[in-house]
């Protein structure tokens, strides 16, 4: 029967570098600059503790009680007063430098790992769907009645949108070339003129219309269904706007 390895936490901490790491916030330490005999002291104090109340403890906070107690020792030792030959080489290592390193790249994982918890819990708000197949469908045919002014608008609202320039240009305002009453005159001339006496609306405009003549085009097209003088129909959803004059339709 092959054995499991069992990892024993402390309350609230994830390891000796957690431990460490809460003592010296606690303490409000410099982690660059650790006082090494008070965090070694408090991190003693905090192992006692736990024995007392009987809690089992991981060998890695035993190992980590070791390293405190070299570090201590090491910085508490005399350093020579006798003056360093040219041949020998002075060691002038901070024996706190490791110990250092390692708590600072623990931080750093810690961050990053509450940030993703962080995330994964905002993300646990959101309900993901997998797209649905839709089968192609047939357009149905619509009986040929007057429009509202609103599906109009909608329509005018749309080729607007699509006749927007993606980059914001600078320009000069140019005056009106053509005013709404004689669009009105232009309309009903055209559409007479027709073989059909209707046409798709797009045709009442220019090939290369700009915002101004598109909606001098609209305002005149609204102008003359208010006076009963055309009508907009169209044979289906999303179909083309078609514009023609009363006396066609009687």
């Amino acid at each position: 029967m092959s054995l499991v390895a069992l990892t024993v936490k402390l309350p609230e901490f994830e390891g000796p570098l957690d431990l460490l790491l809460h003592l010296i916030k606690d303490s409000e330490m410099n982690i660059y600059d650790i006082p090494i005999v008070a965090i070694t002291s408090q991190y003693m104090d905090y192992l006692h503790s736990m024995q007392q109340i009987k809690l089992e403890i991981a060998g890695d906070y035993f190992v980590m009680a070791a390293t405190l107690m070299r570090i201590k020792s090491q910085w508490l030792l005399p350093q020579p007063e006798e003056p360093v030959l040219a041949d020998e080489e002075l060691d002038n290592t901070d024996p706190r430098d490791e110990l250092v390193t390692q708590l600072l790249t623990y931080q750093t994982y810690k961050q990053v790992a509450t940030e993703l918890q962080g995330r994964e819990q905002e993300r646990q708000a959101y309900f993901s769907k997998a797209p649905s197949l839709i089968a192609s469908a047939t357009p149905v045919p619509m009986p040929e009645q007057a429009i509202p002014l609103t599906a109009l608008t909608a329509a005018f609202t749309a080729m607007l949108q699509r006749q927007q320039p993606q980059v914001v240009q600078t320009r000069k305002l140019q005056p009106e070339t053509i005013t709404v009453a004689e669009k009105v005159a232009q309309i009903k001339q055209v559409l007479q003129h027709s073989s059909q006496q209707r046409l798709d609306f797009t045709y009442l405009l220019s090939a290369t219309p700009s915002i101004e003549e598109t909606v001098t085009t609209f305002m005149a097209v609204l102008e003359l269904m208010k006076n009963k003088q055309i009508a907009c129909f169209q044979a289906q959803t999303l179909a083309p706007i078609t514009v023609a004059l009363k006396e066609e339709i009687a």
